[in-house]
C-alpha cells in the first residue's frame, strides 16, 4: 500500500515538474531558515546550561537603589565568597574569580592572552575537561597555572605539558599543572586561554578584605540539592548589610546558571530581561517563514485539486475509502517534505558559514549525534503532515457526481481558506519588511548622533609592560617626531566605561544624591585636545603646570545639571566612604556631554579626575602624516621603550562601530529573512497566478476575441490578487507597529515611528507581487487565442 502511494506520489510530482519545483524550493528555503535560526537558539538556550552542575550552581549578583532606580548587577565585594562559605551550610561550595590579563611567552613566542583568577575549588564547579592534571590541585599556590589546550598547542606543540614553566609579563614564571579542553563558544569563559590561583591576587596585594564597598569580584556558589535557591536568598539577602556596619544598603541574590546568559539585564533590580527576547524575536520568524513555506505547499496543492477532482471520483466510484486518499495526499506531501528537507540540508551546510559570520558565532550541524537525524526525521514528517492536512481533507473531499460531471470545483480561484492563506502569507511577510526598515533607520540613527568627541585619528594603547615606567619618554618622543599632535594618559578608554562610583557629596546636595551614580576616569593633562571633546567653560587638567591638579576634577553637562551646580568651577566635592581617608577634589573645568557607553541610551553624569591610576594611552595622530608613516614610527618608538611586548593598539573609530554590532546583526537578519520571506510567499504567488491563469484561458481568449486589450486582460488577472496584498498591509501594519514599538522601548536614545516606513513598506511588498503577477498574466494575455480555444 504504502509503496504504491509513493509511487503514484512520484509520478504526480513529475508530471506537474514546476509546481512541484516550485514548492519544492520555497519549502527548502522555508526549513533552511528555520534550521539555521534553530541552530542559533539551541546555542543561545544551551549558553552556560553544560556543565555536570548547572542545576545548582548560581553566581551572586548585588542589589541597590541608585538615583530612584533599582539596580542589579553581578559584581561582589572580595571578602563576600569566604562568609558566604563560613555562615551558610547549605552552601556546598563558594568559587571568586577575577578577569586579568597578561603577555604569556616562551624563548621566541609571545602571547597577549585573557586570564581568569579563581579560588581552588573552580573547576568542582565549572567542569571543564581536563586533558592533563589534576583538577583538585590545579591552581592552589600562587604560581600554578592551568591552561586550554589551544594555548599548550601554541607554546609546546602538543597538550602533555603538565610541569612545563611559562613566562608571563616577564617578571614571574608559571607552572603548568593542568591542561582542559577549548573552553566552548556557548560559555561565560570561552575568550579565557588560562587560569590562576586566587592566591596570587593576595601575594600581589589586589584583594582588599577590609571594605564591603568594592564590588570588583565575581562570586559563584554551588548548593546542596536539598535546598531550594528562593530559601537561601531569604537567608543572604541582606549578609552585606549586615557585616557593613551601614557603610551600604546593597542587597544579594543568586542567580541560577540556566539563566546567566538569557536574562542578562537589570529591570527594577532583576534581571528579567536581556538577549531572551532576541531568541523570542527569531523563533517567530522562524516559525513564520516555515509558515510561509507551507502556505505555498498548501495553496498550490489545492490549486491543482481541479485537475485531479476526476481521479478522485474514479478512485471513490472503484470503492476508494476517504482514509486511503487521504494517506495518498498526506504520502505526496511527506515526500516533497522529504525531497525539500534533503534540498534545506545542503543550503544549510552552504549557507551556515555566511551565518556565522553575520551572527560571529561557531555554530555547526552535528552529523554524527543520531539525536541530530531523529530530530531531522521527524521535523520532516511534521512538516510534510501540517502542510499536507488540509490538502489531503481538502481533496478527499469532492463529491464523486460533481467530479466525474467536471463541476466540483468550478471556481476554485474564489476558495475562501486559500485567500485568508495568501493574506496570511503576505501578512508575515510585509511585518518582515517592515521591521527591517525600521530596525536600519534605528541603527542609522544612533550611527548618526553626534558622539561628542573627535574619532578621526585617536588611538589608544593598552598600558603593559614598560610602557607606564616610560610613559613621559615616549610621550615627548611622539611629539618630537611629529608623528602625534597631542598624547594623554588615562584609566579607561574614551570608547568605553571603565569604572563608575557612587557616595560624593557636595555643597547643595541631599541625602538622595549620595546614590548618585558617575562614570569616572582619570587623566594627567591634554584630555580636551586628545579626545577632541568641547570644553565648556574653565579649563583642561593639566598636573605639569598645576600640581594642584593631582586633586582637580572635569565635570560633563550631564554632571552639572544633575548636582544643580549654579557656578560648578568653585565647586568642591567631597567623598568619606572610608572614614579614614576621606578626599575632596576641586572642578576646574565643564566638558561638552560625550557618548561613552551605548549610542542608545542616555549620557550618564561623568567626573574626570587628576592622575591616579592608569590603564590607556590615548594619542592623536597628525593628521597631516600618512597614516601608515604615523603607525610605523609610533610602533618603532614603542617597541624601543618597550621591548617585550607587542606594540597592539586600537582606533577609536573602529571601536565605536564595534558599539553598532550586536543592532547590525538584527539588522542583517531581518533583511536576508525578510527577503526570504517575500521571495517564498512570490513563489507560492506564481505558482497561483500560472495554475489560474490556465484555468481561465478559454475565457481570456473569448475576451482577447471580443476585443480585450493586453493590459485590460492583465488588470482583470492581477486585481484580485492586489486586493489580498492590500489586506496584509492593513493587517501587517498595526501588528509591526505593536513588535517594533515593544523593540525601541529597549533604547533610551530612539526613533519615532513615521507613517510613510508602513506605507513604504507596503508599497514595495505591492510591487513585488504586482511584478510577481503580471509577469505570468503579460505571457497569457499576448499569447494567440486560438490555442486557448481550440477544442480539446
Amino acid at each position: 500500500m504504502i509503496r504504491n502511494y509513493l509511487k503514484i506520489a512520484w509520478r504526480n510530482l513529475w508530471k506537474n515538474k514546476v509546481f512541484s519545483a516550485i514548492n519544492i524550493f520555497g519549502l527548502a528555503l522555508g526549513l533552511t531558515v528555520s534550521t539555521l535560526i534553530a541552530l542559533w537558539i539551541q546555542n543561545e538556550v544551551t549558553y552556560d546550561r553544560f556543565y555536570g552542575t548547572t542545576d545548582r550552581l548560581y553566581q551572586v549578583f548585588t542589589s541597590d537603589e541608585f538615583d530612584g532606580e533599582k539596580h542589579a548587577w553581578g559584581a561582589t565585594p572580595g571578602i563576600l565568597g569566604p562568609v558566604l562559605k563560613q555562615e551558610h551550610p547549605e552552601i556546598d561550595e563558594v568559587v571568586r574569580t577575577y578577569r586579568i590579563g597578561g603577555l604569556l611567552h616562551i624563548g621566541d613566542k609571545r602571547f597577549n592572552a585573557a586570564g581568569v583568577a579563581a579560588d581552588s575549588s573552580f573547576f568542582k564547579l565549572f567542569d571543564f575537561k581536563f586533558f592533563h592534571g589534576n583538577s583538585e590541585k590545579a591552581i592552589l599556590n600562587p604560581n600554578d597555572v592551568v591552561i586550554t589546550a589551544s594555548l599548550a598547542n601554541k607554546f609546546f606543540g602538543k597538550t602533555d605539558v603538565v610541569g612545563e614553566t611559562i613566562q608571563i609579563d616577564t617578571t614571574a614564571s608559571l607552572t603548568v599543572t593542568g591542561v582542559i579542553e577549548d573552553i566552548p563558544h556557548n560559555s561565560r569563559f570561552h575568550q579565557i586561554e588560562y587560569f590562576r590561583s586566587w592566591s596570587y591576587l593576595d601575594q600581589r596585594g589586589s584583594v582588599n578584605y577590609q571594605y564591603w564597598t568594592g564590588y570588583n569580584y565575581e562570586t559563584f556558589v554551588l548548593l546542596n540539592g536539598k535546598v531550594s535557591h528562593n530559601a537561601v536568598n531569604q537567608k543572604i539577602k541582606n549578609l552585606v548589610v549586615d557585616h557593613s556596619n551601614g557603610e551600604t544598603a546593597a542587597t544579594i541574590f543568586l542567580h541560577p546558571a540556566s539563566k546567566w546568559h538569557l536574562y542578562d539585564k537589570s529591570v527594577n533590580g532583576e534581571m528579567v530581561a536581556g538577549q531572551i527576547n532576541t531568541v523570542r524575536l527569531f523563533a517567530l520568524v522562524g516559525v513564520f517563514i516555515l509558515i510561509i513555506a507551507c502556505i505555498n505547499f498548501v495553496n498550490l496543492s489545492t490549486a491543482k485539486g481541479e485537475k485531479r477532482a476526476k481521479e478522485v471520483g474514479v478512485r471513490k466510484v472503484v470503492g476508494a475509502r476517504k482514509t486511503s486518499l487521504i494517506g495518498q495526499f498526506l504520502s505526496e506531501s511527506i515526500l516533497l517534505a522529504s525531497i525539500a528537507a534533503i534540498l534545506s540540508l545542503m543550503l544549510t551546510i552552504v549557507s551556515l558559514p555566511v551565518f556565522n559570520k553575520i551572527m560571529g558565532e561557531e555554530l555547526v550541524v552535528n552529523f554524527n549525534q543520531p539525536v541530530f537525524w531523529i530530530l531531522f526525521i521527524v521535523f520532516t514528517l511534521f512538516t510534510g503532515f501540517f502542510a499536507g492536512i488540509y490538502p489531503a481533507f481538502f481533496l478527499s473531499s469532492f463529491k464523486v457526481i460533481k467530479t466525474l460531471k467536471g463541476t466540483s470545483t468550478s471556481d476554485i480561484g474564489n476558495i475562501t481558506p486559500r485567500r485568508i492563506l495568501v493574506v496570511l502569507q503576505f501578512t508575515f511577510s510585509i511585518c518582515l519588511i517592515i521591521c527591517t526598515l525600521i530596525v536600519s533607520r534605528q541603527i542609522q540613527y544612533g550611527q548618526d548622533r553626534d558622539n561628542g568627541y573627535n574619532q578621526d585619528n585617536l588611538v589608544y594603547i593598552s598600558l603593559q609592560g614598560d610602557l607606564e615606567k616610560n610613559y613621559e619618554v615616549i610621550k615627548n618622543e611622539l611629539l618630537s617626531s611629529n608623528v602625534a599632535e597631542s598624547v594623554n594618559i588615562s584609566s579607561g578608554s574614551i570608547t568605553r566605561p571603565n569604572m563608575d562610583s557612587w557616595g560624593y557629596n557636595w555643597a547643595n546636595s541631599k541625602p538622595e544624591d549620595y546614590n548618585v551614580v558617575f562614570f569616572t576616569m582619570t587623566s594627567d593633562a591634554n584630555f580636551v585636545e586628545t579626545m577632541g571633546v568641547t570644553l565648556k567653560e574653565g579649563r583642561d587638567i593639566d598636573v605639569y603646570k598645576h600640581p594642584s591638579d593631582s586633586k582637580a576634577i572635569l565635570l560633563n553637562e550631564t554632571a552639572v545639571k544633575r548636582m544643580r551646580l549654579t557656578d560648578p568651577l568653585n565647586a568642591e566635592i567631597h567623598r568619606n566612604i572610608e572614614d579614614d581617608n576621606p578626599q575632596t577634589w576641586h572642578v576646574v573645568g565643564v566638558v561638552k556631554d560625550f557618548i561613552l557607553n551605548s549610542p542608545y541610551e542616555e549620557v550618564e553624569p561623568m567626573m574626570i579626575f587628576g592622575p591616579s591610576w592608569a590603564r590607556y594611552i590615548h594619542i592623536r595622530l597628525n593628521a597631516h602624516n600618512n597614516m601608515l608613516g604615523n603607525i610605523e614610527k609610533m610602533k618603532e618608538i614603542f617597541e624601543k621603550y618597550n621591548p617585550n611586548y607587542p606594540f597592539d593598539y586600537q582606533f577609536a573609530d573602529e571601536a565605536y562601530t564595534r558599539k553598532f554590532a550586536k543592532q547590525q546583526q538584527i539588522a542583517s537578519l531581518t533583511s536576508v529573512f525578510s527577503g526570504l520571506a517575500i521571495l517564498i510567499a512570490c513563489l507560492g504567488l506564481l505558482g497561483l497566478v500560472a495554475y489560474t491563469t490556465q484555468q481561465r484561458s478559454k475565457e481570456i481568449g473569448i475576451r482577447k476575441v471580443l476585443g480585450a486589450s493586453v493590459s485590460g486582460i492583465v488588470s482583470l488577472l492581477s486585481k484580485d490578487f492586489i486586493k489580498l496584498v492590500l489586506i496584509a498591509i492593513v493587517i501587517a501594519s498595526p501588528i509591526a507597529w505593536w513588535a517594533m514599538n515593544s523593540w525601541l522601548d529597549d533604547f533610551a536614545y530612539r526613533i519615532e515611528m513615521q507613517w510613510w516606513m508602513f506605507v513604504l513598506a507596503g508599497l514595495a511588498a505591492l510591487a513585488i507581487a504586482l511584478v510577481t503577477v503580471s509577469s505570468q498574466a503579460i505571457k497569457v494575455a499576448i499569447a494567440n487565442p486560438v490555442d486557448s480555444l481550440r477544442d480539446e
